[in-house]
């Protein structure tokens, strides 16, 4: 494997393999000033006498860099997002809403009260609409109806 080329998955030449520890890949980039980042097993695969990374060479030229004597394999695989804090759900009550904000803060949510309305309860603190036997003439000179109270 040493002295393979490593292209990346947009094409570009990142550069050689020198080593291989702790299933990363320790490559060697640059011409003038030669910097060695490693790259973790998984994001590579040899294709045509080459090694492809899965990865675009932003993601491998902000890796840490290596030093071949003393190096951390956790903290390159924390980079690539392979070890390190996985949370799943933030929240185990579900996803935030508006309906679980007014939940949590002791509020029946709108979608329940328009539900309620239509069902004919009352919202509390809020009166029901008095149900009349006809509405109040606009023609009327007086201003009042008969049936109205």
């Amino acid at each position: 494997m040493e002295g393979q080329t490593v292209v990346t998955s947009d094409d570009h030449k990142l550069g050689t393999v020198i080593a291989e520890r702790d299933d990363c890949v320790i490559i060697e980039t640059g011409h003038v000033f030669k910097t060695k980042h490693a790259i973790p097993r998984e994001f590579l695969h040899e294709v045509g006498g080459s090694m492809r990374a899965t990865v675009t060479k932003d993601v491998v030229d902000d890796s840490p860099k290596v030093d071949l004597d003393h190096w951390d394999c956790s903290t390159v695989r924390l980079h690539y997002g392979l070890d390190g804090p996985f949370e799943v759900d933030p929240d185990p009550n579900g996803p935030e809403t508006a309906e679980t904000d007014q939940r949590r803060a002791g509020q029946t949510p709108a979608p329940e009260t328009r539900l309620g309305v239509q069902e004919g309860q009352s919202r509390p603190g809020y009166d029901t609409p008095a149900v009349r036997e006809r509405q109040a003439n606009a023609a009327d000179p007086t201003g009042v109806t008969a049936n109205l109270e």
